[in-house]
């Protein structure tokens, strides 16, 4: 996506976990774990409550790059609920 465009996006739960939908900051790695720490590098978030649908949005970063997007739930980014978002220079 270009630097500082607005994202909207419609995510659904169906499962009976909360979910996560975590963009870190450029750089950063959640590891294998969320853990507290992780927070402070955490640039957007939604939570996803069991059962239901969430339409959000938010904008992209303004530096280009390759942003690591998780779901915080325990467990989950270990059970390969690890993206990325990624960002190109915005056109002038």
């Amino acid at each position: 996506v270009p630097a500082g465009q607005e994202i909207s996006f419609t995510a659904v739960n169906n499962g009976a976990v909360v979910h996560n939908f975590v963009v870190m900051k450029l750089g950063t790695d959640a590891g294998s774990v969320f853990e507290d720490e992780d927070q402070s590098n955490v640039y957007w978030e939604v939570e996803l409550v069991p059962g239901a649908d969430v339409t959000t949005s938010f904008t992209a970063p303004d530096q280009p790059g390759e942003y690591q997007v998780v779901c915080r739930t325990e467990g989950h980014i270990a059970s390969g609920m690890v993206g990325k978002l990624i960002v190109v220079a915005g056109e002038n």
